[in-house]
């Protein structure tokens, strides 16, 4: 299923993340690599390679990431009556003021707003307005959630982010490094080439203060909105780490989990039987 918000915040983050990447497409390219012509045109050449190549690959999984379902939880098509449910929310008084008890982390539990029983582990998003599976966050970048069937072309897109901010650094250090002092650059080329440099800096620390926040949730086993609701777990599972990158990027191939083009395998969840029946009879995908 396609998705496609049409949130004007969103889309402008998203254009803007586009404008980003293909500036430093651009300036790698004609500002860095060209100019670099003490080096062999085979070495220019796989440079270039390479810089398109991490493009279109931060792009493809971008993409992927934006117009894909994260896990939408189906809506019903009746309304389903879940007022005993509820009714079992329990309370405590904290600092003289009632504090509602958030449900077991791995319970099934009722969405007052989708009027449906939700699989554990989901969450209402108010910019989607639908429950998302294991949904993280409703991320601007990508102009969508962050959940369980998008989560591996989200942090798909972050690595090849990284590393693609990470090469540019890189080229635009050496290139200073070999022509410090060499005056054939105009002063806009020399302001192009800062401009990539703090682009590749401050973009390259976000992305991997984004990126590792993913891992340890991923390790941890407990998502953004989880850890605001349930706060940080006291140790690691003792889940095997393995199962718990299967179960954000898929079954199968470990050499696929950084390939856009492939869908990840994830098992639709069982209700219990006690919620089953009504869920079978009265949801639909739309």
């Amino acid at each position: 299923m396609v998705v496609f918000h049409t949130d004007k915040l969103g889309l402008s983050v998203t254009f803007g993340v586009y404008v980003l990447m293909f500036y430093a497409d651009y300036a790698i390219v004609y500002q860095v690599i060209e100019y670099g012509k003490h080096e062999s045109s085979t070495s220019r050449t796989m440079q270039m390679l390479l810089t398109h190549v991490l493009l279109i690959m931060c792009i493809f999984c971008h993409l992927r990431a934006m117009l894909s379902d994260p896990g939408y939880v189906p809506l019903p098509r009746t309304k389903i009556d879940f007022s005993s449910d509820l009714e079992m929310v329990t309370t405590t008084i904290v600092n003289g003021k009632k504090k509602v008890q958030p449900p077991a982390i791995d319970a099934w539990t009722p969405c007052s707003k989708c009027e449906t029983y939700r699989p554990p582990r989901s969450h209402h998003c108010r910019k989607c307005r639908r429950c998302v599976r294991r949904m993280d966050h409703h991320c601007p970048w990508i102009n969508n959630c962050v959940g369980e069937k998008n989560f591996k072309y989200f942090f798909s897109f972050v690595v090849y982010i990284a590393i693609y901010t990470l090469y540019g650094f890189i080229l635009v250090i050496n290139d200073w490094r070999v022509h410090y002092g060499d005056d054939k650059q105009t002063p806009a080329d020399k302001v192009m080439t800062l401009v990539l440099f703090f682009e590749c800096a401050i973009f390259g620390m976000f992305v991997l203060a984004v990126g590792s926040g993913q891992v340890i949730a991923i390790l941890c086993d407990r998502n953004a909105v989880e850890i605001r609701r349930y706060g940080h777990p006291k140790r690691f599972p003792t889940t095997p780490r393995m199962v718990l990158i299967q179960g954000m990027c898929g079954r199968g191939s470990k050499l696929l989990w950084l390939v856009p083009c492939v869908a990840p395998r994830i098992p639709d969840p069982i209700p219990p039987s006690k919620y089953a029946s009504a869920l079978n009879a009265s949801v639909h995908n739309v």
